[in-house]
């Protein structure tokens, strides 16, 4: 969790050294590091499950795509998700909040580092960052759980499970 937390922290110090009125550069870089921040908790946390080389564990690490992890996410911010053999499985709210924020934050980081017409405001950029804030603390809580290892796992392997969709109503 080292570089992610540093990621996080990094991102507190963006929102608040220019005070009130930050400027938009410092704003952009704030949103894009905190979205950078969870992505490297999970796969940090993922490539810890490891008990390879560290060669291997880089390895891991560097398998991650962002495309693939927002799909997973986007299925596991849904009340219920099926493994890999069918059964059908209820998310923990705390690894759904999670689930969201890493889809929430990756989008205001693509807004953020690709739309220059978009004015960022430091009321939203706020918001932002305590759904950051508050999906750490929740990854934190719920990352001993089975099923979040089945999430991490569903990520590296951008899961294609021949049961269908992954959740239902």
């Amino acid at each position: 969790m080292a570089i992610a937390q540093e990621l996080l922290n990094q991102a507190v110090y963006l929102f608040g050294y220019q005070g009130a009125n930050p400027d938009q550069a410092a704003l952009r870089r704030t949103i894009s590091t905190a979205y950078y921040a969870l992505f490297h908790l999970l796969i940090e946390d993922a490539a810890q499950r490891w008990q390879g080389s560290a060669s291997a564990i880089a390895g891991i690490e560097r398998t991650f795509k962002h495309g693939p992890m927002r799909h997973i996410s986007v299925q596991f911010g849904n009340p219920n998700w099926k493994d890999w053999r069918g059964e059908r499985h209820l998310i923990p709210p705390d690894l759904r909040k999670v689930a969201n924020a890493f889809v929430m934050l990756q989008q205001r980081r693509h807004t953020a580092d690709y739309d220059n017409h978009f004015r960022w405001t430091a009321t939203v950029v706020d918001t932002i960052l305590t759904s950051a804030r508050s999906a750490f603390q929740s990854w934190l809580s719920i990352r001993t759980h089975p099923i979040a290892g089945d999430y991490l796992l569903a990520m590296l392997l951008n899961s294609r499970r021949p049961y269908g969709t992954a959740h239902e109503g």
